[in-house]
Formats: C-alpha cells, sequence, structure tokens
C-alpha cells in the first residue's frame, strides 16, 4: 500500500510515464510498423514474380524447343538463354552417311530455337569414300532447320586417309552435302611437305571436288606429285 501510494496519477487516474518512455514505445511501434508493411510488400512482390516466371515457363517451355536430335550432358536457363554444356546432334546426309555435331559448350535464345551458339566446335562428316572428315573451329553457330554450321576462328579440316590438313579463318559447312565454302585465305598441307595456299576455296560433290580461287600458290615435292597431280585438276 505505501509502494502504491508513492505513484502519481493523472486526474483521469492513467499512470503518468515519463517523456523517455513514451517516445521510446513510439519508435519501437514505428519500426515494427515499417518492418511489417516492408515484409507485406516483399511477400507482394515475390509471389508476383515467381507467377509470371512461371507463366514464362509454361508458355515458352524452353527446353521442349531443344532440337530433337540435340542432346547436351547439363541444360540451364539464364534469362532468355538456354545453356548447354557438351551439346551434341548427329544425323545422317542426304547420301546415307552420318554426321556428328559436338561442342563444349552452347547457348540457345528460346526465341529462335533452332539456332545454336557453340564454343570449342569437334565435327566428324562421313564421306561416300568411306573415310571422315573431321572439322574443329573455336567457335560456332549451327542451325537445325537446315543443318548448316558457320565456323569462326582456327577452323581446321583435316582427314587423314586423304592427307589433306586445312587451316582457314572461317567457314561454312553444309552438313548434308558436306559442302565446305570459305571466303578467306586457306592454307593446304596435302602430305609429305606439299602445300596449297589460295584467297577462296571451295569444296563440293561431296568432297570430291576442291576449287581454289583467286592467287593460289602451291609447293609440291616430287615424292608426293601423283596425289598433287589429282589436286591440281580439282583447283581452278
Amino acid at each position: 500500500m505505501a509502494d502504491l501510494a508513492r505513484l502519481r496519477t493523472t486526474p483521469g487516474g492513467s499512470l503518468d510515464l515519463s517523456v523517455r518512455q513514451s517516445r521510446r514505445a513510439i519508435r519501437v511501434a514505428r519500426l515494427h510498423s515499417v518492418f511489417v508493411r516492408y515484409l507485406r510488400h516483399c511477400i507482394i512482390f515475390g509471389s508476383s514474380f515467381a507467377v509470371l516466371a512461371l507463366g514464362i515457363v509454361i508458355l515458352f517451355d524452353p527446353f521442349k524447343r531443344l532440337p530433337h536430335n540435340l542432346g547436351a550432358t547439363d541444360v540451364g536457363l539464364k534469362g532468355s538463354m538456354v545453356t548447354l554444356k557438351s551439346p551434341k546432334t548427329e544425323g545422317m546426309r542426304s547420301d546415307g552417311q552420318p554426321f556428328e555435331l559436338t561442342g563444349i559448350s552452347g547457348t540457345q535464345n528460346i526465341l529462335d530455337p533452332h539456332v545454336i551458339n557453340l564454343v570449342g566446335v569437334n565435327a566428324k562428316i562421313g564421306l561416300d569414300d568411306a573415310t571422315t572428315a573431321k572439322v574443329t573451329a573455336d567457335t560456332g553457330i549451327y542451325d537445325s532447320s537446315a543443318d548448316i554450321v558457320w565456323l569462326r576462328t582456327n577452323v581446321r579440316i583435316k582427314n587423314a586417309v586423304s592427307g589433306y590438313d586445312m587451316h582457314l579463318r572461317s567457314a561454312t559447312v553444309d552438313l548434308n552435302s558436306s559442302a565446305f565454302v570459305t571466303e578467306d585465305p586457306v592454307f593446304v598441307n596435302m602430305g609429305s611437305g606439299s602445300t596449297i595456299s589460295a584467297d577462296r576455296m571451295d569444296i563440293t560433290d561431296n568432297g570430291h571436288k576442291i576449287s581454289f580461287v583467286g592467287q593460289v600458290q602451291s609447293s609440291i615435292v616430287m615424292g608426293d606429285a601423283d596425289s598433287e597431280a589429282n589436286s591440281a585438276e580439282a583447283a581452278q
């Protein structure tokens, strides 16, 4: 009773809190209100973003838009780009010979699903003489709708059986017909030290015809004369 008597009351009968306690209580209440409002906005925005992302995936379905003959060890989605690890495609050319195209990595825009950007291109193209042309490049663009590959940087075409090893800056390869076209300078090592260089080059007729265009220079080793004579008949 003595302790209660020491407490001062206002005329209305309520306790008289100190000014400091009142300000602290108001500040805590305001911080709590701000936190609740921020949390509510985060929940609303987060839910809206999740619904929007789900709608985009359902609408575009990027993974089903991959070419039917294209596989990869891992597939991911980054924005509008589908990322591919170790992409690989294979098929049959018009003459029944197989081809295989692989890369270290690749990307595909979900708005243009037929075009794959490749890094570390490695291709094998079967020719109708039962040999295989191996094609490598630093980068490439593959159009699955036409089976055409545009190769860029350090392009190399090699046939171990025929003995040629070509070095190019760029090339366009038709996987169906095995046609190669380059508008850049080309250097060809025919084996045994014989070489041919030219401004441009075309390979047609399933690899049987090689046409060198522009300023053509050749260096022929006599021990390789027979094989070089056959190459000279194809050169233009």
